[in-house]
């Protein structure tokens, strides 16, 4: 038997470049959330694709978190690498970082730890033939390959559990108060990787707005978003498609809500209906100063879901910790390849 091709960590690399535009800043001239996450996992199946050597889509993200504002005139960096492999996956980290105008040292924009999944023409899984493993070439190889293996530790333990919800969840209505709901058709212009199939970034655009417009609705004012918790993404949703994203609030902090949200997919022809995913959504209330500020309503959550929310808040502070950790190790093998930071 011939041994699949090794990759290095970091082999496979992409990267993308985007000024911020008034079209992609908010009110207060900072990026908006859906397009920072748009571009990292943009960014990202570049790089899965690359080291797939065909088709590949998003099965899962361990997080998409927004570390600091990107400012309207700024550049933003945007590397995503893959770090990691199983015979059908493969994990890419992906880091973007803002230029300040005029210069200066580069800012920790926003990072997402990804998990794409090699498919055929039909998005049946395939095997990609690749092995992704430390070769000590680039700095940050090995903190990266541990991004890896703790993740999918991680991942093994909660699919099993969201594809038990799947069934409950399509059925019933999602908990938390302020539920909205969109529906939106899959057309050509929302494709990317994949012909005929909802491109992910294109999707985390469409949630981001989602649970925005949930969040802005109950506290009465102006939220940004503050990231994404784990997600796993069960089915794709293809061209005709219709989309629908419910979206309600669970929790409640000083400045801060946590909204759920339920992604279905409704195919009219066949009659058929499917869960492609659950998530959380954390957003922040902001001032005329564009700062955190308390809102002007607070909705008020029932006992139990506020309790959920303050573990899930703990648990939290813990990821946002490990994703600094990686982008400060993806940042060093982005260096030490000589590309910009």
């Amino acid at each position: 038997m011939t041994a699949a091709p090794s990759l290095c960590v970091g082999e496979a690399i992409a990267q993308l470049v985007r000024p911020i535009y008034p079209r992609y800043a908010n009110r207060y001239g900072t990026l908006h959330g859906g397009y920072a996450a748009w571009w990292l996992l943009e960014t990202g199946a570049m790089a899965a694709v690359r080291a797939a050597r065909g088709y590949a889509v998003l099965g899962a993200i361990e997080h998409l978190y927004i570390h600091s504002p990107g400012r309207l005139g700024e550049n933003v960096f945007v590397y995503a690498a893959v770090i990691g492999s199983t015979e059908h996956t493969l994990d890419v980290a992906a880091v973007a970082v803002a230029e300040p105008v005029g210069g200066g040292a580069a800012r920790l924009v926003a990072t997402s730890l990804q998990t794409y999944v090699a498919v055929d023409e039909e998005v049946r899984s395939r095997r990609h033939g690749v092995r992704v493993a430390p070769c000590g070439r680039w700095q940050g190889e090995e903190d990266l390959y541990r991004v890896h293996l703790g993740w999918l530790e991680r991942r093994r333990r909660l699919l099993p559990e969201a594809r038990g919800k799947a069934g409950e969840l399509l059925a019933s209505g999602i908990p938390g108060v302020g539920r909205i709901e969109s529906l939106h058709v899959v057309s050509m212009e929302d494709t990317f990787t994949l012909p005929g199939v909802l491109d992910a970034a294109r999707l985390f655009y469409l949630i981001d707005q989602v649970a925005a417009v949930a969040a802005i609705k109950s506290l009465g004012g102006p939220v940004v978003t503050a990231g994404f918790d784990e997600a796993f993404f069960l089915s794709p949703a293809r061209l005709g498609d219709i989309v629908s994203i419910d979206a309600a609030l669970t929790g409640a902090g000083r400045t801060s809500v946590e909204a759920l949200l339920r992604v279905r997919i409704e195919r009219p022809s066949r009659d058929e209906q499917s869960l492609m995913a659950i998530l959380y959504a954390t957003l922040v209330s902001i001032g005329d100063d564009g700062r955190p500020a308390p809102p002007r309503r607070r909705p008020e959550i029932p006992a139990e879901l506020q309790e959920g929310y303050l573990e899930r808040r703990r648990r939290r502070s813990e990821a946002r910790r490990r994703a600094e950790e990686m982008a400060e190790a993806l940042l060093s093998l982005v260096r030490s390849r000589g590309l910009v930071v």
